[in-house]
């Protein structure tokens, strides 16, 4: 995802964030080797705190500078302050690659990597833990997600569908194959429905929701390739 794609999702985030409360704020970013040029490092940091950063972190060499930042909020102003952030460290540098990570109550959201001081050509990229990233993603579904657990097979969501019965199953197919973009190596989807009188897992493998998204699948095919489980309840 590029450009208003990748923001409208962080600023979907940033509200899930905000009214979750769940993320546990760190005690500050990961840590950086400064390099050599401490005062180059002092004086970034005080130009990008200056643009209302929170927090910075800075490294600075002849090939690289990495560029750590907390924000306050995330906004519409966020991918205009990652640029500038970018300029002030090749300005600073003249690294050959240049690269500015923004943090949001701790959890890693956009980063933004300029080579040789090219900005028209930097490459905006979303850094989100796989896991935060599915469970932000399905907040476009009417839903609650409780948990995201991943291994190398099996990326296994539980949530709380809020959503009427009409709409169940096109949501389900959706939700499975965002779970499936954001963690592209395992080899089957489960989701969890939370009920009052107990739960209903579906799962697909990833072949089979692949196959579906590109019109691969009939409707006599369908019902076979969604494996259902249930507790609780009859």
């Amino acid at each position: 995802m590029k450009g208003w794609a990748v923001l409208l999702i962080l600023l979907l985030v940033g509200g899930y964030l905000y009214i979750s409360g769940e993320v546990k704020v760190p005690e500050g970013l990961p840590g950086l080797d400064t390099g050599s040029s401490s005062g180059g490092v002092s004086s970034l940091q005080d130009e990008v705190k200056a643009l209302g950063a929170t927090e910075v972190e800075v490294s600075l060499s002849r090939d690289d500078a990495l560029v750590r930042m907390g924000i306050p909020t995330v906004d519409d102003n966020l991918t205009a302050m990652l640029y500038d952030v970018a300029g002030m460290a090749y300005s600073s540098s003249h690294a050959k690659r240049v690269r500015v990570e923004a943090y949001y109550l701790g959890e890693p959201l956009l980063a933004v990597t300029v080579m040789n001081g090219d900005l028209e050509n930097a490459e905006l990229e979303d850094i989100r833990r796989p896991e935060f990233r599915i469970e932000s993603d399905l907040t476009l579904f009417d839903s609650r997600v409780q948990s995201v657990e991943l291994t190398n097979e099996t990326a296994s969501v539980t949530l709380e569908y809020l959503a009427d019965r009409e709409g169940f199953w096109k949501d389900y197919f959706a939700m499975a194959f965002v779970v499936l973009e954001d963690a592209p190596w395992v080899e089957t989807v489960s989701i969890t429905y939370l009920a009052d009188n107990g739960t209903v897992t579906l799962s697909m493998s990833s072949r089979d929701i692949i196959r579906l998204q590109s019109g691969e699948v009939t409707a006599e095919e369908l019902p076979g390739l969604v494996t259902v489980s249930k507790t609780g309840g009859r």
